[in-house]
């Protein structure tokens, strides 16, 4: 079997994801990655896989557009290089996936060249695509409003993590070929060569992209609360990303209780800041409506180190984290919630002991190797019934 993956961000998770896949998937069949020329995932491919650098790279993600951090030309220059999907033409795969959202231009390409037509074709959403109506930020707002103006290419899979997620797609887009795939786990990050340092029973770590819908200012509200009960707590802030100006207050105002690394954190100094914490936080808002939100990387990275968690009750989490008994939920943008259930953990080490135990667990059953083998399946069925129409 050949499979062409498209890659069409150059940092942030989605390449991890793409990367930790086609690595698997790899073990069994013949895999290719179409992607930009330099990503945050060039040094996690390993040898089986073929990748070809046929896109610019682009500084289009969230937090550039949060941070007013990009360059017109450039971007479009970007854009306009996703003609180069034709290529996948002469590669001729049995199937082609795209595991990174579907992003406009790869849709408006795909379309025009017809790939869709040609091969078999999959496609992963880590959210669903929220209505223009409900967007919230700028850069998903421009997304589908792009997304609206260009045809719908003939998917024949779409894959989503959560079965919330796919009752929300099915609702929309009436398709019953909906396929649920849990996210799998980040293990690579373990497999770095980084300082381990001692775990802190009084640190607690937000890891990762930041942008409003994390809930970066309710954690630091959260901490402040936190504080009363523990006096020497610290939370680790690691990612890329503009700080709101009251999480800039507060951290100002209780410089004691904040580390802050604000930059796009290099893969092998992640275990760094995973190592020191003795709990992982993810205070995310839902982002638009009910059931988009699938998983989170920084929940994948926390079972790789076998952390608990402490999250909110949006999209799968309650599943995820709650039924799986490796941390505490609560509701959304309640600091005083999520202060307690901190409090909680960090005050309770034979609970977090319990709970570290239990995020090792869901790191055997969300392994790459389990993952790979349900994609296997998907694209055998896909490949079959395309090929009888």
């Amino acid at each position: 079997m050949k499979i062409a993956y498209v890659l069409s961000q150059n940092k942030g998770g989605l390449p991890h994801y793409a990367a930790e896949l086609a690595n698997a998937v790899a073990r069994h069949a013949e895999v290719t990655v179409f992607k930009p020329a330099e990503t945050t995932a060039d040094d996690i491919f390993s040898e089986d896989v073929e990748t070809v650098n046929i896109f610019r790279s682009m500084n289009i993600s969230i937090p550039d557009m949060y941070s007013l951090d990009f360059e017109v030309t450039n971007n479009l220059r970007g854009l306009a290089s996703y003609r180069n999907l034709k290529q996948i033409r002469e590669y001729d795969p049995d199937i082609i996936h795209d595991p990174t959202d579907f992003f406009p231009q790869v849709k408006f390409f795909t379309k025009l060249y017809r790939l869709d037509a040609a091969y078999p074709t999959v496609v992963t959403y880590h959210e669903v695509p929220p209505p223009v109506t409900s967007v919230s930020n700028p850069l998903g707002a421009a997304e589908e409003l792009l997304n609206t103006a260009i045809p719908d290419a003939d998917l024949d899979q779409i894959i989503v993590h959560s079965d919330q997620q796919r009752t929300t797609f099915a609702r929309r887009l009436s398709r019953l070929d909906i396929e649920v795939i849990p996210h799998g786990v980040y293990e690579f990050f373990t497999e770095h060569d980084y300082q381990q340092h001692p775990e802190n029973p009084t640190t607690i770590l937000f890891f990762g992209n930041i942008f409003p819908a994390k809930g970066l200012d309710v954690l630091a509200e959260a901490v402040r609360m936190v504080k009363r009960e523990i006096p020497d707590v610290t939370l680790l802030i690691a990612g890329d990303g503009r700080l709101a100006s009251e999480t800039k207050r507060i951290i100002e105002n209780e410089r004691d209780c904040f580390e802050v690394h604000n930059y796009f954190v290099p893969n092998e100094t992640v275990g760094e800041f995973f190592s020191r914490a003795a709990v992982v936080v993810l205070p995310y808002r839902e982002a638009h409506t009910e059931g988009t939100k699938g998983h989170s990387g920084a929940l994948s990275t926390a079972y790789a180190f076998g952390k608990p968690v402490v999250t909110t009750s949006i999209g799968d989490f309650p599943t995820q984290v709650g039924e799986s008994d490796s941390g505490l939920v609560v509701p959304p943008a309640d600091p005083a919630a999520l202060a307690n259930a901190i409090t909680e953990l960090l005050e309770n080490e034979e609970r977090r002991t319990e709970m570290a135990h239990n995020s090792a667990q869901q790191a055997e059953r969300l392994s790459w190797e389990n993952i790979a083998d349900r994609h296997i399946e998907v694209y055998k069925h896909v490949i079959e019934e395309h090929h009888t129409q």
